[in-house]
C-alpha cells in the first residue's frame, strides 16, 4: 500500500474510497478492450476524406500521443500496430483531460520516422494552438522485452523540465530500475531513447516546437488486454493477453505523470 502522499487520486479535489478505487481500475481494463474493439482497425485505409488519426480536446497542458496505433509504412512496408497504444491515449485523456492524437487506421508515411507527415503537421498545431508543456508519446514493446517500462529522453535532452517526476511516478508505482522480475523494470534511455537515430515524435516536439517530450515504450503484458484477429501477431499468438495487475499500475503511474504536470 502506498503512502497517502503518494495516492493515485491524492491530487483529485474528492477522495474516492479503495473500493472505489477498484471499481475505476476494473473499468479502465473494461474501456480499454472495448475501444480497441470498436473503433480501430489496424489494416483498414483511412475513410475518404479523413485522416488516419483522431484528436481528443482536453483541459490540461499535456498530450497523449500514439501514432503507431494501426500499421504504418516505413522502408517500403508496412510496419506492425503497437496494439492497445490507441485505446490508452484514449483512456488516459478521458480520466485526466489530457489531449490525445492517436492513429486509429494504417497510416502512411510513418508519423514516428518522417516530419513530412499530416500527424505532426496536426501535432505542431495543436501545441501552438494549446499551449502544451509536455508530450507523452506511447509506444509498444514486445512481450520478450527485459522492462516493463522504458522512458526514451534523449538522454535528458527532449525533457529537461519533467524527466524527474516521470521517473518518481513510474517508480512509484513499482517500475524500478534493476528490479530482479523483468516486467517491474525501468528503463531510461538504454534500448528505445526517444531519437537519437531516428525523425521520433518526441525528438521533433523538442527540436520543432520547444516542446518537453518523453517516449513510453510500454512492454505487451502491460498493454494488450486481449489480441484482437486483425492484428499483425494473431496468427503466432492469438491467446496472448495482458497481466492485468501490471497493466492497471502502468495506467495508475502514467495517470499520476500526467496530473503532475
Amino acid at each position: 500500500m502506498l503512502p497517502d502522499s503518494q495516492s493515485l487520486f491524492s491530487d483529485s479535489p474528492a477522495p474516492r474510497s479503495s473500493r472505489d478505487e477498484r471499481k475505476l481500475e476494473s473499468d479502465w481494463i473494461w474501456k480499454l478492450k472495448e475501444f480497441e474493439e470498436t473503433q480501430v482497425r489496424y489494416r483498414d485505409a483511412p475513410l475518404r476524406g479523413q485522416p488516419a488519426f483522431r484528436y481528443l480536446p482536453g483541459t490540461r497542458s499535456v498530450l497523449i500521443s500514439a501514432p503507431h496505433g494501426a500499421l504504418h509504412w516505413r522502408h517500403g512496408g508496412w510496419k506492425g500496430e503497437d496494439e492497445y497504444t490507441a485505446a490508452l491515449a484514449h483512456l488516459l485523456a478521458e480520466e485526466t483531460g489530457a489531449h490525445a492524437l492517436y492513429t486509429v487506421r494504417r497510416i502512411r508515411p510513418d508519423p514516428n520516422f518522417e516530419d513530412d507527415t499530416d500527424y505532426k503537421r496536426t501535432l505542431a498545431r495543436l501545441l501552438a494552438e494549446h499551449d502544451i508543456e509536455l508530450v507523452l508519446d506511447l509506444h509498444g514493446a514486445r512481450r520478450g522485452r527485459d522492462f516493463g517500462i522504458e522512458l526514451g529522453t534523449m538522454s535528458g535532452l527532449t525533457c529537461p523540465d519533467f524527466e524527474a517526476t516521470i521517473i518518481r511516478r513510474l517508480e512509484w508505482q513499482g517500475f524500478v530500475r534493476d528490479h530482479r522480475r523483468s516486467l517491474d523494470r525501468l528503463w531510461v534511455n538504454r534500448l528505445f531513447k526517444g531519437g537519437a537515430r531516428q525523425r521520433t515524435v518526441t525528438r521533433f516536439v523538442w527540436e520543432q516546437c520547444g516542446v518537453n517530450a518523453a517516449q513510453l515504450e510500454i512492454n505487451a503484458h502491460l498493454r494488450v488486454v486481449r489480441r484482437k484477429p486483425d492484428a499483425m501477431l494473431y496468427r503466432d499468438e492469438p491467446d496472448f493477453i495482458a497481466d492485468p495487475v501490471r497493466l492497471r499500475r502502468a495506467i495508475q503511474a502514467i495517470v499520476r505523470i500526467i496530473r503532475a504536470v
